[in-house]
């Protein structure tokens, strides 16, 4: 009994957190290797400025997989792509492990998932060689509103710089070795932690608490229950419940109000913050922060060069179209080498 344990715990250490929704999802085994993919750019040297698709916030893309038209979204807490099973299938895309992934939302049961190779196209660049989960994304897909078929994780940012100029609803690609920060751009202290870039947030003047950059996350801050607990959330003030989506559903997460949040030499006062319980096992960073703060930037994402550069901050785009706040974001346990 005592050696069955130990080898369950040892399991669990190999498995990595993928990222899509609800904080993320655990998969593969220690021995399975992820290649970067590559990335042609078609149109000069780099992407050039494309409009962002998704009237979510999300960064949201045109995208087309064996001729097929899908949208992808951008997310840098996830660390591995994900495509969604029914498309996998219908395009009879081709398996790139022999061996089945272990996954699961840090809010729900283990699933077993399969990978798969891709190449998609997204008009000014395209990217060969892309191995993705395979997931049923479309639950998801119609509980946000946004009918996205493909998530393009730290594997695809691992091979590009990427800048989005959030306000301006626009982003840009480029070759990490052609990139070099533009005037004006300011650089954030960044924590290289298992592929994601790791940042400090205050809350309310408390002590720093450190948070993944998370383009997937709808939503402007989201802690773990510990964290939440350290950062003084459960201190007598109002706590209300409010649907989460997440590749299983829904699931309902607290929220607290907050006077204010500093980030990178900013403060930003008012803002709810998603407070979620994470499952067993499940390492999980402290906490998120997300778009409903990164909107007001003009973000450039160095991953290859563990880099993050910030112009502005701006006056925010239009309010969204309401929908269940989504949290696409993820962690990965440093087991799982790239």
């Amino acid at each position: 009994m005592r050696g069955g344990a130990l080898h369950r715990r040892a399991f669990l250490r190999r498995l990595a957190l993928l990222g899509v929704a609800g904080a993320g999802y655990l998969v593969v085994r220690e021995q399975l290797r992820w290649p970067t993919p590559e990335v042609a750019f078609r149109t000069g040297p780099e992407s050039g400025w494309l409009p962002l698709s998704s009237e979510s916030g999300l960064l949201a893309l045109p995208a087309r997989v064996r001729g097929c038209p899908v949208q992808a979204i951008v997310d840098s807490g996830a660390q591995y792509s994900a495509v969604d099973a029914g498309l996998a299938e219908a395009l009879g895309l081709p398996a790139a492990t022999p061996i089945p992934m272990v996954a699961f939302g840090v809010s729900g049961a283990p699933s077993l998932t399969r990978g798969v190779r891709l190449d998609a196209d997204l008009g000014a660049f395209a990217i060969n060689g892309l191995r993705a989960a395979t997931f049923d994304l479309q639950p998801l897909s119609r509980l946000t509103r946004q009918p996205f078929a493909l998530l393009l994780g730290r594997d695809f940012l691992g091979a590009v710089v990427m800048e989005a100029d959030l306000p301006r609803r626009r982003i840009a690609f480029f070759p990490p070795e052609r990139w070099t920060p533009p005037p004006g751009a300011r650089p954030v202290p960044a924590r290289p932690q298992s592929g994601a870039l790791m940042v400090e947030v205050r809350i309310e003047g408390r002590a720093p608490v450190e948070v993944m950059l998370d383009t997937g996350a709808t939503g402007g801050l989201a802690l773990s229950e510990s964290a939440a607990r350290a950062a003084g959330l459960f201190d007598g003030r109002p706590l209300r419940t409010s649907p989460s989506v997440t590749l299983g559903g829904v699931s309902h997460d607290s929220l607290a109000r907050v006077r204010q949040i500093a980030f990178a030499g900013e403060t930003f006062d008012d803002l709810e913050v998603q407070i979620y319980q994470p499952a067993a096992n499940a390492p999980v960073p402290p906490g998120l922060l997300g778009l409903g703060v990164l909107e007001r930037f003009r973000l450039a994402l160095d991953l290859p060069g563990e880099r993050i550069f910030l112009f502005g901050p701006k006056a925010p785009p239009p309010s969204r179209r309401a929908s269940h706040p989504a949290r696409f974001g993820g962690f990965a346990d440093s087991a799982v080498r790239d």
